[in-house]
């Protein structure tokens, strides 16, 4: 099994907070792919609000996604977009 990686930094002002984790998680969903994001020594499944919550992003910090599975490439895409486009959100 492949295991994508890429590391991006967190484009939106207010980082992973509870809206934006939540589309995330919805969005990895949509897939079959397991995506796990690495923050300095923590790591969190991206289908876990908690869990990416718990990671405590900012702005301006770097993340490190990781993908594996049938839809990883997809999925990875997907969730590098999402972080690019600030989440979607008014800023």
């Amino acid at each position: 099994m492949d295991i994508i990686k890429q590391t991006i930094t967190i484009q939106n002002k207010l980082g992973l907070h509870t809206r934006a984790t939540i589309k995330l998680v919805e969005l990895v969903n949509d897939f079959d792919a397991k995506i796990t994001i690495r923050h300095h020594d923590k790591q969190a499944d991206a289908d876990s609000v908690l869990g990416l919550l718990v990671l405590e992003t900012c702005y301006g910090q770097e993340i490190e996604i990781i993908a594996t599975g049938n839809e990883a490439q997809q999925a990875m895409s997907a969730v590098t977009q999402l972080i690019e486009d600030k989440f979607l959100e008014e800023e």
